[in-house]
């Protein structure tokens, strides 16, 4: 009797299981987002390289980069949408900053050489299954590790101290041609808070930054996922970043793109 009634209770559980799984899998299907969720639940490995003009308010000169890229996406069934970037440079260029001539091209007049960054919004259905807008707010943190921070905040110059809290908000328009085809336009503006030790009572670099990025992903094989993105930035200084030896080159703006190969899940 013990045993009948023991396996009557396993059979309820296993049945009460199965059907919770069932709904959630039901749900799934069935939900507003199910067409581009194909396309935005995936994580990627990708390559970028950016061009870029750097400027004193006098004169110019020219940086560029070469950086890896992690990416994690999700479109939740209720709407939420969530995707988190982590990048780090492989590689940077320019000129010496006669502003900075203590540490040359140790690293250069641009700050950013990685960082991890999240955007958390929701999701809009414009046209059912082929157009989307989901407004979003944007949180990061970012070293700051320029030729600027380098040589007017001293000894005190290191990885756990010298970064930018990034916090701003965007928006992303995203049209899902088929089950292969998906296209964005990304739009958002970020302030960048230095969060920098400048001991010698120098300004702190923090600057707004305005990025726009027009992106592809191609479902090509099964979860296999290729990306590409095209983007602009504009950078604005807060304020000239005086030193002893003349004012500091900053970033203006910079062209780039970025080619990535992921799963999706």
């Amino acid at each position: 009797m013990r045993k009948l009634l023991l396996s009557a209770l396993m059979f309820s559980a296993g049945a009460t299981a199965y059907a919770a799984d069932a709904n959630v899998a039901a749900n799934a299907e069935s939900s507003e987002y199910s067409a581009f969720q194909k396309f935005d639940r995936q994580y990627s490995l990708g390559f970028g390289v950016t061009s870029g003009n750097l400027t004193n308010g006098s004169n110019g000169a020219v940086n560029n980069s070469q950086y890896i890229n992690l990416e994690v996406e999700r479109l939740f069934n209720v709407g939420i949408w969530m995707d988190i970037n982590a990048s780090l440079l492989t590689y940077y260029s320019q000129n010496a900053d006669p502003a900075t001539p203590a540490v040359g091209t140790t690293t250069g007049s641009q700050p950013s050489f990685g960082g991890i960054n999240a955007k958390v919004g929701y999701a809009f259905s414009l046209l059912p299954d082929h157009l989307l807008i989901t407004p979003y707010g944007y949180l990061g943190r970012n070293t700051n590790l320029s030729s600027y921070t380098l040589s007017e905040a001293g000894s005190q110059t290191n990885l756990t101290q010298d970064y930018y809290w990034s916090f701003g908000a965007g928006a992303r328009l995203e049209y899902r041609i088929n089950n292969v085809f998906d296209i964005y336009l990304d739009q958002n503006g970020v302030y960048n808070a230095s969060q920098a030790p400048v001991t010698q009572g120098f300004a702190p670099n923090d600057y707004y930054s305005y990025t726009s990025t027009l992106g592809a992903k191609f479902n090509v094989y099964r979860n296999l996922q290729l990306g590409a993105q095209a983007f602009y930035n504009n950078y604005y200084f807060t304020q000239s970043l005086v030193t002893a030896n003349g004012v500091a080159l900053v970033p203006q703006s910079s062209v780039g793109g970025l080619v990535s190969i992921g799963l999706t899940y």
